[in-house]
């Protein structure tokens, strides 16, 4: 063998050896970040989507009458794991043994990723409680204060306000009374002159009030039909009006007393928006509605059809049929949107799920 025969191989060698450290060197910066940037959005949009396909299956089975069940996502931990790989051919020997045989310089990278997912189902015990104890009055406040229609949103939350009876799915009609002033509770809102703060004169608790106020130009008689119709002996003469909220039963004169509804019935009303195949009401697997909901009780509309729903914005099959929201429907995707707000909220173990799903990247 020649000087010159050595020398290449070696200069190959040195070649190699540069590359592989350059590319585990760069490793750690390359592929942690940019598993963060491909990852994180796919985990959250499947997390996201799979999560409002549960809470559609159970607004439908529980319309069917039938059992559902929810579980949620803990964690998500996925294990990154990056190889690579550089190779020459060195010739030793004759160079006209292996002349045009050779690869100068070759190398490649593996990236795996291995993602373990912990699921925590919603049940037992204490779940049940939280599906069937009244909602309080601070959380639907919380749920309320972006709400477009406010009022609506209002007449979900309350079996009554003030003696003010508000029934739901057929109980009994609503009040015209009740139907009234949820009517001027939205048009108070909406123009601000009732505004939902925290506290009272003469307490700094977490209780909340409405507020009345800059009503007297245009707003005055509204706001006396609303004292009136709930029974406040205040007279609204222009003067600011702080009315604190009370989760009671009955009439007050000095305050709003109201009796809020639970996590089950608000399911049920939803439920009440899902358009029944005929072939299951012919069967009797479903019953009908036999009673006709109030405008103000229309939140939602969940389609159903035998095809696969073209464009909706959550979809589930059950019993060999679509149901689903349709992306075109805005009042019925806000709705849905709340809703999934007040599962979130509401359902939760907080003992267990009360963290957002967590992703751990090792980034070198």
């Amino acid at each position: 063998m020649t000087h010159a025969d050595c020398i290449v191989p070696r200069a190959r060698v040195r070649v190699a050896v540069l590359v592989l450290s350059t590319l585990v060197f760069c490793s750690c910066a390359v592929v942690g970040p940019r598993s963060i940037t491909a990852g994180r959005g796919v985990y959250a949009e499947v997390i996201n989507r799979t999560e409002d396909e549960q809470i559609l299956n159970a607004l439908v089975r529980l319309r069917y009458d039938e059992t559902f069940g929810m579980i949620t996502v803990a964690s998500v931990t996925a294990n990154l794991s990056f190889i690579a790989r550089v190779s020459t051919d060195i010739g030793i020997g004759d160079s006209d043994d292996y002349a045009g045989n050779l690869v100068p310089l070759s190398g490649g990278a593996v990236y795996e990723e291995n993602p373990t997912i912990s699921y925590v189902p919603l049940s037992g015990e204490d779940f049940m409680r939280r599906m069937v104890t009244p909602v309080s009055t601070n959380e639907w406040i919380l749920l309320t204060s972006p709400a477009p229609h406010p009022g609506q949103v209002f007449a979900l939350a309350v079996r009554r306000v003030n003696g003010l009876r508000n029934p739901l799915l057929g109980e009994a009609s609503p009040s015209l009374e009740f139907m009234r002033f949820v009517d001027l509770y939205e048009k108070l809102r909406l123009d601000g002159v009732l505004a939902l703060v925290r506290g009272t004169n003469d307490r700094s608790d977490d209780s909340f009030s409405w507020f009345i106020h800059d009503y007297e130009d245009s707003h005055g008689d509204s706001v006396r039909e609303l004292l009136d119709l709930l029974g406040i002996e205040v007279e609204p003469d222009g003067s600011e009006i702080l009315l604190p909220l009370r989760e009671a039963v009955g009439g007050s004169a000095s305050e709003v007393n109201v009796q809020t509804r639970s996590a089950w019935d608000v399911l049920r009303a939803f439920g009440a928006g899902i358009e029944i195949p005929p072939p299951h009401l012919e069967a009797g697997i479903v019953e009908p509605l036999t009673y006709q909901m109030p405008d103000f009780l229309r939140f939602i509309t969940i389609r159903s059809s035998e095809k696969r729903p073209d464009d909706a914005t959550v979809q589930v099959r059950f019993r060999d049929w679509w149901f689903y929201i349709d992306a075109t429907d805005t009042q019925s995707k806000r709705a849905f949107a709340f809703l999934r707000t007040f599962i979130g909220m509401r359902l939760a173990d907080p003992g267990t799920v009360q963290q957002a799903p967590v992703l751990t990247v090792p980034v070198g």
